[in-house]
């Protein structure tokens, strides 16, 4: 069975390049595109691991992040935070994701990390 991706960003072109992407890369993917639906999502989809960019509608992704990970219930979801942040600006990212990546990314080191966390290497 398909490892299972959740995908959060504002951004709807984003989304669909991350979503054909993954998709290509053979996982299923289902999409957020609204802050306020992301734990709906999570408790529908059961995703085993989460995209989500650091800048939403409506919040933070690292305060997000933050919340799933200091539940029990989705603390064991790795988290890959996106940021338009230079990577010198990233060192200073203050949260508990278990990546984050700057954009522009590179697809191939995008799927590396998802697989490292995924254990499908």
């Amino acid at each position: 069975m398909a490892e299972k991706i959740l995908v959060i960003d504002d951004d709807e072109l984003m989304l669909e390049v991350l979503e054909v992407f993954l998709t290509q890369e053979d996982f299923h993917i289902q999409t957020v595109a609204k802050a306020q639906l992301v734990e709906l999502a999570i408790a529908n989809f059961k995703p085993d691991l989460i995209v989500m960019d650091i800048r939403l509608d409506t919040a933070d992704g690292r305060t997000i992040c933050d919340e799933l990970k200091s539940n029990s219930g989705t603390s064991h979801i790795p988290v890959i935070l996106l940021t338009g942040l230079g990577y010198d600006e990233i060192a200073w990212i203050d949260c508990q994701a278990d990546a984050i990546i700057g954009k522009p990314f590179d697809n191939g080191s995008l799927l590396h990390t998802i697989n490292q966390f995924l254990k499908t290497v």
